[in-house]
């Protein structure tokens, strides 16, 4: 008996044995896993592409092997190295036929056949998406990136090939509408129209687009039917806004591009916005500029989603009015991008890789510094302090401001526009031995109890969104110009409004009224008065946004506001 319990527990510690040498290898590639998705997190793809192939080894007791292998494809997507991307997935397909979620390894390896420019095989992948989860975004993948091919035989082509498919006879005919019409073109458009029940009116004019120019309705509050001397006032940045656009339309025509402008008065709420939008004729349009309020902007969004017709809201910075739309934009950058792309640039610039964050109790300083704390984490930073602060309590706000601990910290970021919170945070700064990087709103610049100087002598850096540098040449004669045309100098408004139609007529010239997947191609470009304009995050491999990712960033040299992270030509 004795012998025989020897044995048994002998055998035990030998199976136990050698059941450990597998657990501790399912640990690890559970370690690894984590760590891939972090990386991916913080946009380091060569480093979560290394972290998890390992765990892409498909042995039996390795649960993670899926799912590490369809994040190693889409970390190699987001690296440009489309060929291991491509090999992953088709790997995965084979080796985890029964992977719960296979579907979104199909999109991915779509995605991935678009970058090859395997067009057809692409299409062919979505298609096994048609009935499940993913379809509507399989439909916004395949406008994507058919809207960015503009070799018209390789075009038709895919239109041989699937003649059945909504979305890929649907961008044939806007690219027809955008230029590729000839008139031997009208019967296929007919037939396209008529087989997929597309829009008669927009789609069967396409042959009078270019020859009569682009037409752009202009959706503001002029009032016009209220007393001149009771809205004058309230309404000037409507009338600047629209005195600008005129402008850019005069030099839009000097480079032969024609953009015919209809305004049209909505009044201050939503019933004349819903009238408008109501008007046949605004169908006929080749993009919308306003409305200006939320309210009236949401109405603008649903007509543009039912149209396919974009919309620019010309002075919001709420991301919120493009959710899930393709055809809306912001003319002006998000809160979200601006406290983002500030954040980067701090990463970026500042060392040691920690901040300390203060803002103001109120809701916008509030998110600013959300955004700005997660983008600045997610690319591997620390937040040391992260505070709220009430300027209108200055003894507790000289207190936070007087108790920091700012040993190995790499810059300062303070997201308020109050004096008292300007003062505490300069004063602070100035007693510290060497100079701290201080990260805040431009309006500081305005703030009379701050000299220039005092901001000039610390490392002060400004998130400058409207900058433009307004002793330029463009801007000089832009106000000769407007100076002569109107009689009054023009405002930020005025210059807003150039800015704006200038950037989207040209959008027009160049791609048409559905330049939506070519933002992409266009870039990151300088504006006229502008720093720059794009839709485009070079972080995520380019991607098209739907609102203004270029934020200037500046700092006082020698009493001059200079702009520190410039765009070039």
């Amino acid at each position: 008996m004795k012998r025989s319990f020897i044995k048994h527990v002998a055998g035990v510690l030998v199976m136990a044995a050698l059941a450990m040498p597998a657990q501790a290898q399912l640990q690890d590639y559970g370690v690894n896993y984590k760590n891939g998705k972090t990386l991916i997190d913080q946009q380091q793809y060569d480093k979560a592409m290394a972290e998890l192939l390992p765990v892409t080894n498909a042995a039996s007791n390795n649960t993670y092997a899926p799912e590490a292998s369809y994040l190693y494809a889409l970390a190699a997507l987001k690296a440009n190295k489309l060929p291991q991307a491509h090999k992953m997935l088709l790997q995965l397909k084979e080796q985890h036929k029964d992977w719960q979620s296979m579907a979104e390894a199909n999109y991915l390896l779509a995605n991935v056949l678009f970058e090859e420019k395997e067009y057809e095989r692409a299409l062919s992948e979505l298609d096994q998406l048609s009935s499940s989860k993913l379809s509507a975004d399989a439909e916004g993948l395949k406008r994507y990136y058919l809207n960015r091919l503009n070799d018209r035989a390789a075009y038709e082509k895919l239109l041989q090939r699937y003649p059945d498919d909504k979305i890929v006879a649907q961008v044939y005919a806007d690219k027809l509408l955008s230029g590729w019409y000839k008139p031997q073109d009208k019967a296929k458009l007919e037939s396209i129209v008529s087989k997929h029940k597309l829009d008669r009116d927009r789609y069967l004019r396409a042959g009078s687009a270019n020859k009569q120019g682009y037409n752009v309705a202009v959706l503001l509050p002029f009032q016009l039917n209220q007393n001149l001397a009771q809205t004058a006032r309230k309404n000037q940045f409507v009338t600047d806004l629209y005195a600008g656009m005129q402008l850019a339309q005069d030099s839009l025509r000097k480079q032969g591009i024609t953009i015919n402008l209809f305004a049209y008065d909505t009044g201050s709420d939503t019933t004349g916005v819903r009238k408008v939008l109501s008007t046949p004729e605004l169908k006929q349009m080749d993009l919308v500029v306003g409305p200006v309020y939320k309210s009236a902007a949401k109405m603008a969004a649903q007509f543009a989603e039912q149209n396919n017709i974009n919309v620019i809201n010309p002075l919001s910075q709420d991301l919120e009015l493009t959710r899930n739309n393709e055809n809306v934009f912001l003319f002006e950058s998000s809160v979200a991008t601006q406290a983002r792309q500030a954040a980067t640039y701090a990463y970026n610039t500042f060392t040691p890789k920690t901040a300390v964050i203060l803002f103001e109790n109120s809701k916008d300083d509030t998110t600013f510094a959300s955004h700005y704390r997660q983008q600045f984490i997610k690319l591997g930073g620390k937040v040391k302090t992260y505070k709220k602060i009430n300027s209108s309590q200055s003894t507790a706000t000289a207190t936070t401001f007087n108790n920091l601990k700012l040993d190995e910290v790499g810059h300062l970021a303070v997201f308020s526009d109050k004096m008292t919170a300007a003062v505490n945070a300069t004063s602070v700064l100035s007693a510290l031995p060497v100079r701290m990087p201080l990260m805040t709103y431009e309006s500081w610049l305005d703030i009379n109890q701050i000299s220039l100087k005092q901001l000039d002598e610390q490392e002060v850096y400004f998130i400058s969104p409207k900058y433009m540098n307004k002793m330029s040449s463009q801007a000089n004669g832009f106000r000769r110009s407007y100076v002569s045309r109107y009689n009054l100098p023009p405002s930020s408004y005025a210059y807003a409004g150039f800015e704006m139609l200038y950037y989207f007529g040209s959008m027009l010239k160049a791609y048409g009224p559905h330049f939506n997947g070519s933002l992409a191609e266009a870039g990151i470009r300088p504006g006229v008065f502008y720093q720059a304009v794009g839709y485009t995050d070079a972080a995520a491999r380019k991607e098209v946004r739907h609102d203004n990712q270029f934020v200037p960033i500046t700092k006082l040299e020698n009493l001059q506001l200079m702009v520190v992270n410039p765009v070039y030509n």
